[in-house]
């Protein structure tokens, strides 16, 4: 973890914040958050919508399709299946953490 035990270096941050126009690091850190929770929406969302669109039906039914199977192994289904359910389980979590960013704004 980065430390910064003089007060020169955080004179000088302090000085680049102010300059891209935030007031202090705490408020450019808020904003860099919020972006990067959406930029993972986004992308997690996108990946949900390649396999949505790929297979032509929602996780669920897939997933319940791929248990269904009992006579062969199909890895690339398998490995899509992971796969999705990372992304499904990564959107839901930056999702929340979006919401949490968002009202901890909205109270500060």
């Amino acid at each position: 973890m980065l430390r910064i035990t003089e007060i020169q270096p955080s004179i000088a941050i302090n000085e680049i914040v102010q300059k891209i126009g935030y007031d202090n690091p705490q408020t450019l850190l808020v904003d860099w958050s919020l972006m990067l929770a959406l930029a993972k929406i986004t992308q997690y969302q996108a990946e949900c919508e390649f396999f949505a669109h790929k297979y032509r039906m929602s996780y669920k039914e897939f997933a319940d399709n791929l248990t269904k199977q009992r006579h062969y192994e199909d890895f690339e289904q398998e490995a899509d299946s992971e796969d999705w359910e990372f992304a499904l389980q990564a959107l839901r979590w930056w999702q929340v953490k979006l919401e949490s960013l968002q009202n901890a704004v909205q109270y500060a």
